[in-house]
């Protein structure tokens, strides 16, 4: 107790701020990407989206990030945090009120004190004038709540950032499935296209004696089969241009015309760009500068639980006037005066203490927290380069299947001009072309939605929030 006391009256004299200060957690981290080459200078830009060179994409991402609503909501919840620090700085000042008071006093006794009367009768006094309060800071509570709210803003703020960048995900994504579906439907239509012609000719040839039944059976089951495929991608197609819609804040089907009077092709991101070295990703993701906060925010939390063990001061005042009519309030009348409260606790069944245990073990959860996030979010990181690299090999490899599948259909074609083989011969060749074509759009697809994750994993573009 006795050290409690001197404490405190270092306190009172030094005005002290209690509790832990706040240092910024620190953590080993690679050096390199082991699937992916470092580099210095990264060549990410803020507005990654651009590395796809779709103008219809660029429109649509801008006009997400103006209209969603749920970015509009996480930015007003920035501006509500920052009105809730003004109102904890305004908790640490000075007050002053008006104050108009009348009341009426009567004492029984005419010997006794303490009451107010005249021949027995209620006397009504009438004052006006101004209250003044004001807690004295000399634990530094309202310090470090202030504290507490600046870490609130930056937990708000990278909230903010991490709902962009993952809005800005969605867009991408959501357009490149579209596209995707969009292509792949087009070249069924092609396919469907050919094997009708194909169906005709093998019809006329079967009418002529030259074709079997069994053919023509077998190319009306490849023509019903293509045929089949179509409305499963028109329903994709529509639901992709509704989810956009939706991201953009409007109704489902705005984008329709937009998006299905364009050529449809699937964008790529052409020319490579360097990593920034792991160190930096920590700066980049909103969700470790997030965690951080919540660091920040915990340890003020410790700050403002432990100055609830020091005294509290209060000082209030009172100047004015009183009289006891209400219409003869002169200069004569003035009236003033001063009061302190110090409050201290003394026994509260261990409340206080249990309160300051409870926030030390959420900072540590809080420090637990922000290592398990950063080693995540390398693991994503790491996951998404190696992701990429397989998808552009097996790209290359479809690549490489296209032209063998055109020269085979070449050599079919020839062959059965020539008469050395039969008519199924050519619609199967036709087929696999088809096919692998489908296999590279569904691939190029691919590998532009894991460059979006890799984009997404290395934090995006940093957004500069505006100023208060």
């Amino acid at each position: 107790m006795r050290r409690f006391v001197c404490v405190s009256s270092l306190c009172l004299l030094t005005a002290c701020v209690v509790g832990p200060e706040y240092q910024p957690p620190s953590m080993s981290v690679p050096q390199t990407w082991q699937n992916g080459v470092s580099s210095t200078e990264s060549t990410i830009p803020d507005e990654w989206w651009q590395a796809f060179h779709d103008e219809d994409l660029n429109r649509l991402v801008n006009d997400a990030l103006v209209a969603n609503l749920d970015l509009k909501q996480a930015i007003l919840r920035v501006a509500q945090a920052r009105i809730l620090r003004k109102e904890t700085i305004a908790s640490g000042l000075p007050s002053l009120s008006a104050k108009n008071l009348a009341t009426q006093r009567f004492n029984n006794s005419s010997a006794g004190g303490g009451g107010i009367s005249v021949n027995g009768q209620p006397i009504n006094i009438f004052q006006l004038g101004f209250d003044a309060q004001w807690e004295l800071d000399f634990f530094g509570g309202i310090q470090r709540a202030v504290e507490a709210a600046d870490a609130s803003i930056g937990i708000e703020i990278e909230n903010s950032r991490d709902a962009r960048l993952t809005l800005v995900g969605e867009v991408v994504k959501a357009y490149l499935i579209v596209r995707q579906n969009q292509t792949v439907q087009k070249t069924y239509q092609l396919m469907l296209a050919s094997q009708n012609e194909g169906l005709m000719l093998l019809d006329s040839r079967a009418r002529s004696g030259f074709a079997t039944a069994l053919e023509l059976s077998q190319a009306k089951t490849q023509y019903e089969n293509t045929r089949a495929n179509l409305p499963y991608y028109d329903t994709e197609i529509k639901k992709g241009i509704h989810a956009l819609g939706v991201l953009l804040g409007r109704e489902p089907t705005a984008l329709t015309t937009l998006l299905l009077t364009t050529q449809p092709s699937v964008p790529a991101v052409a020319e490579p760009f360097k990593l920034a070295l792991p160190s930096e990703l920590l700066q980049r993701r909103p969700d470790i500068r997030r965690a951080e906060r919540q660091m920040a925010l915990a340890n003020a939390s410790v700050g403002i639980a432990t100055a609830a063990l020091y005294p509290k001061i209060d000082l209030a005042g009172f100047i004015g006037f009183q009289n006891l009519k209400i219409t003869d309030f002169t200069p004569i009348g003035k009236s003033w005066s001063t009061a302190s409260t110090v409050t201290l606790p003394l026994f509260n069944w261990g409340k206080l203490q249990a309160n300051i245990a409870d926030k030390d073990l959420q900072y540590q959860a809080a420090f637990l927290a922000y290592q398990s996030t950063v080693l995540t979010a390398f693991q994503e990181v790491e996951n998404a380069l190696v992701t990429l690299g397989h998808l552009q090999q097996r790209q290359h490899s479809l690549r490489q299947a296209v032209a063998f599948s055109e020269d085979a259909l070449q050599l079919t074609q020839k062959r059965y001009a020539s008469g050395l083989t039969h008519f199924m011969d050519v619609l199967q060749a036709q087929q696999t072309l088809y096919q692998v074509q489908i296999q590279q759009i569904e691939s190029m697809s691919a590998v532009a939605q894991s460059n979006v994750a890799l984009f997404k994993a290395l934090g995006g573009g940093y957004v500069q929030m505006p100023a208060e």
